[in-house]
């Protein structure tokens, strides 16, 4: 039985996070104040942020690689929305540009992604604790992305080719044979 992996956009495959700290920072913005961090992401220029966001490790690439090797029954993009009215429609554009292969569903930000979308013996790779918590709670395989760790046993990514080497990968190939 082949797998769906979802795919996290925003810290997984765009620095998004970090640029649109960097533009607060620059503007005086405490990043401490959850309204003030809310009110800047629903009135971003999203086409900026996204323009100026470097693809983090060569993700792009990488996805193309994955949808193409024929491991998984499919390759989705699986993406929160701040609630700005433009970032769903860039992302969107954007990705059917550089993967116009690939699926992408965006959902508002405070929906569950493992209730959304079926989260059992399916792959999500995402940068958020809580909704890799959330995806293994519902029976599916989390794995978190950061740019810099890798922990293979714990199942902590940096580059989306070591998504297959991590142990909970493994022990499901193993125990789907």
């Amino acid at each position: 039985m082949k797998n769906i992996l979802y795919i996290d956009c925003d810290g997984v495959i765009l620095d998004t996070i970090e640029t649109a700290f960097t533009m607060m920072k620059e503007n005086n913005i405490d990043i401490t104040n959850k309204y003030l961090v809310d009110y800047f992401f629903r009135n971003i220029n999203w086409n900026y942020l996204i323009n100026n966001s470097m693809i983090i490790n060569n993700a792009i690439e990488k996805i193309k690689i994955l949808k193409n090797n024929n491991i998984y029954q499919d390759v989705v993009i699986l993406t929160k929305l701040s609630g700005n009215y433009d970032e769903e429609r860039l992302k969107r554009d954007t990705f059917f540009k550089l993967l116009p292969n690939i699926k992408v569903i965006t959902l508002p930000r405070d929906y569950n992604k493992a209730l959304v979308v079926p989260s059992i013996n399916n792959i999500l790779i995402d940068d958020e604790d809580k909704n890799i918590a959330s995806w293994n709670n519902y029976g599916g395989i989390g794995i978190k992305f950061t740019k810099d760790i890798i922990d293979l046993d714990n199942n902590i990514i940096n580059d989306l080719n070591d998504i297959e080497n991590t142990s909970k990968v493994k022990m499901l190939r193993k125990t789907s044979k």
